[in-house]
């Protein structure tokens, strides 16, 4: 009996043959974290092909704002529950949105080697102003407004990017706008941020291990990210950008389409999801003819 418990309790011995009363369509949804597991790992092979393909298109450095534009578009998809063939949305989000998203890009690049240069820099100068006699404080301080300043613009770029391919916004508001969710969104921020730093430390210590592990980077880490970056990111922009839009002209937003019900004209079938009774399957009938001996 123990045995059999035990069995029954970890998924063996269980019966599959019998019908359950399935899952209602008013169910509860899940929590973020549950919502987020099962549409990345739902859709996991097809998150690795999308970040080599953004790899490739990001290896011409001029062309990395498009690429994560591109990305954004499929991933954008992704997160509104609707599937894409990645190399058709991935080349809408990338041709159609070129113009905003280069320059875009190209002052990432620039922004992120300031960063490098000014963390290298300012120390060194304050060390020669110490042993010098003098005051390393100023520079602390604007290696500290570097990186203060760098880490805005990379919080900038969670919100700037899905509004540049959701949305017909020009390049002045959609950067006014990424600096306001910036601000309304700092807890969703830090979170991204604990992720990304997460995610550097691990690959920074598979590398440790095996050089080899770099590869990461490109099949996993990138749209991994990006993924994180939208699923965080996202909800802001429907509700302080694009909900705001479809009020002023009176219409419901059409992304929020997939969390409504069909109406009884349109639907084909009727759901009766979590209300059927249970159906006893074959290895049931067979228990009842035959004789149990304890």
């Amino acid at each position: 009996m123990k045995g059999s418990f035990t069995l029954s309790f970890l998924g063996f011995g269980a019966d599959y043959e019998k019908a359950g009363s399935g899952i209602s369509k008013n169910a509860p949804r899940k929590k973020p974290f549950f919502q987020f597991c099962e549409a990345y790992f739902g859709r996991f092979w097809k998150m690795l092909k999308l970040s080599m393909l953004t790899f490739l298109f990001c290896i011409p450095i001029v062309t990395i704002g498009p690429a994560i534009a591109g990305m954004t578009k499929v991933l954008r998809t992704y997160y509104l529950d609707k599937d894409t063939f990645i190399w058709h949305e991935f080349w809408k989000g990338f041709s159609q949105n070129w113009k905003k998203s280069l320059p875009a890009g190209l002052i990432d690049v620039l922004f992120a080697i300031s960063l490098v240069c000014a963390l290298n820099v300012y120390p060194a100068m304050g060390e020669q102003a110490a042993a010098a006699g003098g005051s390393s404080a100023p520079y602390t301080i604007l290696c500290v407004i570097s990186v203060s300043f760098a880490l805005t613009v990379l919080m900038m770029n969670f919100y700037a990017m899905p509004m540049l391919v959701a949305t017909d916004l020009s390049f002045k508001n959609i950067i006014r706008n990424s600096f306001f969710l910036t601000c309304i969104g700092l807890k969703r921020n830090i979170i991204t941020l604990l992720i990304i730093l997460l995610t550097a430390g691990f690959i920074a210590i598979c590398f440790l291990v095996s050089p080899v592990s770099l590869i990461l980077i490109p099949i996993w880490a990138i749209s991994f990210l990006g993924f994180v970056i939208i699923f965080n990111s996202y909800p802001l922009i429907q509700k302080y950008v694009i909900d705001p839009y479809y009020e002023e002209q009176g219409r419901d937003n059409p992304e929020y389409d997939y969390l409504k019900p069909l109406d009884e004209d349109e639907s084909v079938f009727t759901d009766k999801g979590g209300e059927e009774a249970p159906i006893e399957g074959k290895s049931a009938k067979k228990k009842k003819k035959g004789r149990t001996i304890s």
